[in-house]
């Protein structure tokens, strides 16, 4: 049973399908044509503990994963979906959860109190930046989390009631972006001693490029072809 709830996958998945419903993009949406692969931005922006006896989720939720979404739903316009993620652009939003696994399998979730005082975020350049309190967020953002947090809890039980929000500056002295998807860069979260690091821009942001030698599309923030060592355009 232990090695079983330390897998990973599970419940990864479970997050993936939990958020899906959170918006309410279960069921025809799947079968409707999206710009950008969501499970594949998922994965590109979600790290887990490699350390079997933590539960920990780490999940950089971009703009374009919300964008991603509302394009998939007809009935949501492009200024009610823009509306949402201006609320949301003045961040870097962080949603954690993280815990130690015992023996027989039983999750020990650390407080939001905790995690608060361990989490930190770090710019490419080395900048360090603890999550904002309560007066650095606005009204709207507190209600998005407000609506959020119960849905979480609702869906995916204990893991979900141990999932906390954490917003972050968006910009390094307000000039440049922290963590943009399609930018060049990247930044890290610390969580304690634990280092989570993403490297940008996320390919599946971007459009695919193509090997020059085979025709084959391959990620788009890749710069070379890993098979052929050509340089793709």
């Amino acid at each position: 049973m232990n090695k079983v709830m330390k897998g990973g996958v599970a419940w990864r998945l479970s997050v993936l399908m939990a958020v899906f419903m959170v918006i309410g993009f279960i069921g025809n949406s799947w079968a409707q044509e999206a710009k950008i692969d969501l499970e594949a931005l998922t994965n590109e922006t979600q790290k887990m503990a490699s350390d079997p006896d933590k539960m920990t989720l780490i999940w950089w939720i971009p703009e374009e994963y919300w964008l991603a979404s509302f394009s998939q739903d007809p009935s949501i316009s492009d200024a009610q979906a823009e509306e949402l993620v201006s609320v949301l652009r003045p961040y870097t939003l962080i949603l954690a959860v993280d815990g130690n696994i015992g023996t027989m399998g039983g999750v020990t979730y650390k407080s939001e109190e905790v995690m608060r005082a361990e989490i930190l975020l770090k710019d490419v350049k080395g900048n360090a930046y603890r999550p904002y309190g309560e007066d650095k967020i606005t009204p709207d953002a507190k209600n998005f989390m407000a609506i959020m947090k119960p849905i979480f809890a609702n869906i995916l039980g204990p893991f979900g009631e141990n999932m906390h929000f954490f917003l972050f500056p968006a910009k390094n002295g307000g000039v440049e972006y922290i963590a943009q998807a399609k930018m060049e860069g990247g930044f890290t979260v610390k969580m304690g001693e634990r280092e989570f690091k993403w490297r940008l821009p996320l390919g599946s942001v971007l459009p695919p490029k193509i090997c020059p030698v085979d025709g084959e599309k391959l990620n788009g923030s890749w710069r070379y072809c890993p098979w052929h060592g050509v340089k793709l355009d």
